[in-house]
């Protein structure tokens, strides 16, 4: 197998939020076409910054719970990789910055719910859609920012790499596909599994949290996303994973949980001076939502009151209505996608670069073989979106 002794570099998410004045205006609204996709397990590229692909069989979840997980990225990621034969030397974790959104509302016909959530980085970033079909858990969507990853292949002590990450970015190199399908199982950002479970992770001020009961197993940010995705049909069986587990915050990073089910139970997780604390909240940005820790419950740049405003206007939303949301609180050129989890029929429609013109929209089931001789369609669906019930432009 090649690339064997690899020194991978995750760079994953510091997030904050980027101030602004009010919501963004929607200003230009016309119907979305959307092309469907379908995942093998060859990196499949859509454009030059977008990919897809797929993944069966062991994906390491059930050792990585048997052995009570780990503390930090850097064991976790070397265990996951040496049971899939790769001889990992030293891995690391940087940063850099973003904001998001994410929220949950009943459908239209109010038979279901769709789960949508906005991921803002820094610059135009490479993104991969993982489908994830494991052969003891549930099967999966998630999104990963693959700029997280890259790799040097020189054995350098952990504090020259964190030099060189910032000194000689020409020395990082990109991770091979090869390895990038098996790392990015780790770090989902946010994903829907085949019960309808939907999660985004962003970041809220204050503390890290790095939890140590005795008798509970250890999970990160990443590996608590993958775990939940692959074991948890509910809310409740979520709350359930985490209260039995350590969570420990990648790269001293605080975050909060945005969860939902096939049902109208949402809530968020966050972690406050190490204690867990669920509030049932449909909405989340980058500011905490228990009422624990009122000092950091500040909606900086309006992006939660825009989405509350909205979801108060369509208490029902139509996919149409979800999609213009997401616009209306999209940062601009840190916008990097757009999804919209549909809790029913589960399936995920992405907009990347607030093109919300043009879509990509993939099922989780969409190929009830085998078979995995699928590839992304060259042809576009007919589904459209009807912009009739979309906003008017006064709303936003």
């Amino acid at each position: 197998m090649q690339f064997k002794n690899l020194q991978i570099i995750l760079v994953f998410v510091t997030y904050v939020s980027f101030v602004l004045s009010s919501p963004i205006e929607v200003k230009d609204k016309t119907a979305s076409s959307i092309q469907n996709l379908k995942a093998t397990e060859e990196m499949q590229s859509i454009t030059d910054k977008i990919k897809v692909t797929e993944f069966r069989g062991d994906d390491g979840v059930d050792a990585l719970l048997e052995v009570g997980g780990f503390d930090n990225d850097s064991d976790m990621y070397r265990f996951i990789l040496d049971r899939m034969g790769y001889n990992i030397t030293n891995i690391f974790i940087n940063r850099k910055g973003m904001a998001c959104s994410a929220f949950h509302s009943p459908n239209e016909k109010g038979n279901g719910y769709y789960f949508g959530r906005n991921f803002d980085w820094v610059n135009d970033c490479n993104k991969l859609i993982m489908v994830n079909h494991p052969d003891n858990g549930y099967s999966s969507i998630s999104t990963v920012n693959t700029d997280f990853i890259s790799w040097v292949n020189e054995n350098y002590p952990l504090e020259q790499l964190m030099e060189i990450a910032v000194t000689q970015p020409e020395l990082i190199k990109p991770l091979p596909d090869e390895l990038v399908r098996l790392v990015s199982l780790y770090i989902p950002v946010d994903g829907i599994n085949e019960k309808g479970l939907s999660i985004s992770v962003n970041m809220v001020p204050g503390e890290f949290f790095n939890q140590n009961k005795e008798g509970l197993r250890h999970l990160t940010t990443g590996s608590a996303n993958r775990v939940l995705l692959n074991k948890a049909a509910n809310v409740d069986e979520a709350l359930d994973i985490l209260k039995n587990s350590n969570l420990h915050s990648t790269l001293d990073i605080n975050i909060h949980f945005l969860i939902s089910d096939s049902t109208e139970k949402s809530v968020t997780v966050e972690y406050i001076n190490n204690k867990m604390i669920v509030s049932e909240t449909k909405i989340i940005t980058n500011f905490y939502i228990a009422d624990e820790i009122k000092e950091y419950s500040i909606d900086e740049d309006g992006r939660y009151k825009t989405i509350e405003d909205k979801m108060k206007q369509f208490p029902n939303m139509s996919i149409n209505n979800v999609r213009d949301t997401l616009n209306a609180v999209n940062q601009e050129e840190y916008t990097q996608w757009s999804v919209i989890y549909d809790q029913l029929n589960l399936e995920a429609t992405y907009f990347f670069n607030i093109n919300y013109e043009k879509g990509y929209h993939i099922k989780l089931f969409d190929d009830e073989s085998d078979d995995e001789t699928i590839v992304v369609s060259d042809l576009e669906t007919s589904i459209v979106f009807d912009d009739s019930d979309s906003d008017d432009e006064s709303n936003f």
